[in-house]
């Protein structure tokens, strides 16, 4: 069974990264031939793992085939020629020095990592074109694809990229799998970051041949990520977020 397997929205969260991988290589045993990775932006961002998640995605990079693209705060760190810049942007104050945080724990060579991260993903699943983007077609960073839509929806977001049989967007951070008249929309969810109160790291295994989406959720310690953010004096609200998905 040949699939490749689609993640989104690190988020600086390594405890989660690594439950997610484990449980790939689980399933690897279980029988899943897993010939690619994908990884939809926003490996880096609100919690406090920077250094950790770059030397992680490094390792996958050179032991698997893996294409990853940039996500808003990925964009935000590669705009950033000095931590300066993300305070003039208007984010919310936590958000800001979360990023800062990043920039300045990154080091040079993280940040010119995350700058040679491209925007766009174009690839082939067997005999599928696919196209990823981390917020929408239209706006890779700041749009937004919303979960639990009608049909009409999607369809409205697939049309600029009808030419490919499967969209694959970040954006919603839940899981979407949404077949329309021009192709397939999907988002694999979030490892790291809580889109709610009751969250696990959640990633996507598409079946090459086929295209059918599974989805698959791995609990994660998050008592220990809570611990990193309070020793590294970082501010209240990313532990609101940690646990409840919002501040």
């Amino acid at each position: 069974m040949a699939h490749v397997a689609v993640l989104a929205n690190i988020n600086g969260n390594f405890p989660a990264l690594i439950k997610a991988l484990e449980r790939i290589e689980e399933l690897k045993e279980e029988g899943y031939e897993i010939e690619k990775y994908y990884i939809l932006g926003n490996i880096t961002g609100t919690f406090p793992y920077p250094r950790e998640i770059v030397k992680s995605v490094k390792s996958l990079i050179k032991n698997s085939s893996v294409k990853i693209i940039r996500g808003e705060y990925d964009q935000i760190i590669a705009q950033a020629e000095r931590p300066d810049y993300i305070d003039s942007l208007g984010i919310p104050g936590y958000l800001r020095r979360a990023l800062k945080y990043t920039w300045e724990k990154l080091g040079h060579e993280g940040r010119e990592f995350i700058r040679d991260i491209p925007i766009y993903l174009v690839d082939r699943i067997g005999k599928n074109s696919i196209f990823g983007v981390y917020g929408s077609p239209l706006n890779p960073f700041e749009g937004r694809v919303l979960p639990e839509q009608p049909t009409s929806y999607y369809e409205a977001i697939m049309r600029p990229v009808k030419d490919y049989e499967i969209l694959l967007v970040s954006s919603p951070k839940y899981p979407v799998n949404a077949m329309t008249r021009y192709g397939r929309v999907v988002c694999p969810g979030s490892i790291g970051l809580p889109p709610g109160r009751e969250h696990r790291a959640t990633f996507a295994l598409i079946d090459v041949s086929t295209l059918h989406t599974k989805f698959v959720e791995v609990e994660y310690d998050k008592k220990i990520i809570e611990e990193r953010i309070r020793n590294e004096g970082l501010p209240a609200e990313l532990v609101k977020i940690l646990y409840h998905g919002r501040v």
